[in-house]
This record gives C-alpha cells, sequence and structure tokens, in this order.
C-alpha cells in the first residue's frame, strides 16, 4: 500500500487542492483554508523527499553498481522483439503517457472528480478516457550492460510533449524517444537463470502432460511390446527421456548471463525515471515542494486573520 499510495501523490496533491477550493468557494472559508494548509504541507514533505532522494544520491555506472538504491544514466531502449508504440499517434518509443480530453461537454460533478485524478490541464474538460501510460518495461543502456526498468507508477519527467486537437478532442502526448539519454533512481536487483529442485519437478511434469496430449507419438517412442498401451517399465523410460530434455534445457538457460532490474519498493516508492540531468530534476521537486510550502503558509496566515 505505501508503494501505491506514494505514486499516486501528484495526482491527489491536486485533486484535494481542488476540492478544497470547492469547500472555499461553498461558504465554509475558514475549513477550507485549514484543508489546503494540512494539503500543502502533505505535498511539500513528498516533494522534498523526492528532491532529497535525487540530490543526496550520486549517479554510478551499470556495470559497478552496487545492489539497492542507486541513481543510473543511459539510453532508453525498448526490447528487440518487444517495442512500444503510443496508443494516440502510433510513435514508436521507449515510454509514453497520454490524455484524451472531449472539449465540447460541460464539465459536471463526476467529471470534475475524474480530471482531478487524472492530472488534466484544462479545468473546463471532460477526460474519456482518463491517463493512459505505459507499464511496459524497457531497457537501460549503459555501454555494454543494461538493465530492465520497469516503469509500472513511476514518477517520470519527459522533456517530449506534443498537443493537438481532433474530432473535438483535446489530444496530448508525452514520450520518451529511443536512443534518449535517461536517468532512472531506483532499486537494482540481479536477477540469476537458476532454475531449483521444485521448478525442475513441475517442468517434468509439464513435460510429460505434453507428450500425453500426442498418444501416437508417445505410444511409437515408449510402447516397447506394441500392446497399445504403456506398462510401469516404459513409463519410467518415458519419464527419464522427459527429465533429459527438460535438464538440458535447463543447463542452457543456466549459461545465460543474469540480467539487471529497476524497479521501486516499499521503502523509497516507485521510481523516479527522466529525461532532464539529475541536478536540474532535483531542482524541479525542490521548487514543488517550496511552492507547496508558501501555500501551506499564506493558508495558515490568512485563516489566523479571520479568527
Amino acid at each position: 500500500m505505501p508503494f501505491i499510495f506514494a505514486s499516486l501523490l501528484p495526482e491527489l496533491s491536486l485533486g484535494l487542492y481542488l476540492l478544497a477550493g470547492a469547500v472555499w468557494l461553498g461558504g465554509v472559508t475558514r475549513y477550507g483554508l485549514l484543508f489546503v494548509a494540512a494539503v500543502g504541507l502533505f505535498s511539500w514533505h513528498a516533494n522534498y523527499r523526492r528532491y532529497r532522494q535525487l540530490a543526496d544520491t550520486p549517479t554510478s555506472r551499470l556495470a559497478s553498481a552496487a545492489l539497492g538504491q542507486v541513481e543510473l544514466s543511459g539510453m532508453a531502449r525498448c526490447h528487440p522483439n518487444a517495442p512500444n508504440y503510443s496508443p494516440l499517434s502510433g510513435r514508436r518509443c521507449a515510454w509514453y503517457r497520454c490524455w484524451r480530453i472531449n472539449e465540447r461537454g460541460k464539465l459536471d460533478l463526476e467529471d470534475w472528480l475524474r480530471w482531478t485524478m487524472q492530472r488534466s490541464t484544462r479545468l473546463a474538460a471532460r477526460v474519456n478516457p482518463p491517463e493512459i501510460s505505459s507499464d511496459d518495461s524497457f531497457l537501460l543502456v549503459d555501454g555494454d550492460a543494461e538493465a530492465t526498468v520497469l516503469p509500472g507508477s513511476a514518477q517520470v519527467i519527459a522533456h517530449h510533449r506534443r498537443r493537438w486537437h481532433e474530432d473535438g478532442m483535446l489530444l496530448i502526448e508525452e514520450w520518451i524517444d529511443e536512443g534518449e539519454t535517461i536517468h532512472v533512481r531506483g532499486q537494482l536487483s540481479r536477477l540469476e537463470p537458476r532454475v531449483g529442485a521444485i521448478e525442475l519437478r513441475l517442468d517434468i511434469g509439464a513435460k510429460l502432460a505434453e507428450w500425453k496430449r500426442n498418444q501416437a507419438e508417445l505410444l511409437r517412442r515408449f510402447d516397447l511390446d506394441g500392446n497399445g498401451q504403456l506398462d510401469q517399465r516404459e513409463w519410467g523410460l518415458a519419464r527419464a527421456a522427459a527429465q533429459r530434455e527438460v535438464l538440458a534445457l535447463h543447463k542452457e538457460m543456466a549459461r545465460q548471463p543474469a540480467y539487471w532490474l529497476l524497479a521501486g519498493n516499499e521503502q523509497s516508492g516507485p521510481p523516479i525515471i527522466t529525461t532532464l540531468p539529475p541536478r536540474q530534476s532535483a531542482s524541479l521537486f525542490r521548487r514543488r515542494a517550496w511552492l507547496h510550502a508558501v501555500v501551506a503558509l499564506v493558508c495558515v496566515l490568512a485563516w489566523l486573520k479571520l479568527t
């Protein structure tokens, strides 16, 4: 839960600010001020924490990085046989985020609440469907080394952004190009292609089940006496053959090199993926943090004046 909650902080902050504004305009001014101040302090803490994470983590080379929380730089690449494509423009890219906003409809309460949770750029708009963000993994390539990045609920700052109008809809697209330099802060782990005894037994069982679906071929290979069925000895031969095939496959897998994985965890929250230099990204989160702090301070001062 903390990991999922942290990934929704930007949307939650915007939604609560707008909700507080609605309460304020509704006549409950003092309570609205206190609510905005509380949300401002919460958002300040969340953004300042992100700022410190980026500012305090040195950039490492993937080949020499230690396991755990790291900040890596490299080129963004799609998996060789699984490229990502933006659903709006069909653009091939490593990552994308899109919005489709209906500009013709009036904003009712349901649309307003949906807008607050989707970070639309226009208040007088209806979001249909909501934000579409790529969850597919891609590669960070640093020289001869590469790591698989799991964006999931990552906080992404993308340089490329396009807006255009089509059939009464405002279309917004953000993306990370292949070959673009990216900086990722997240949890680095190393996955070894090892198979244990349990996996071995399961794979042997799966292989035998596959052979059973083709009875004619199974009997041709292992029915030594030709009576149309396998006795205990013949079934033992089939099981030994399946074990040999599975073991050969596992040995081939074991010869494959280990691969790196970049993701988030519950302690540090979702990963941060940015196309900006690390120092510039840290400054962005710092400005956001102090902007929320100023809003909270102004609301507290206004509340004191009213009371």
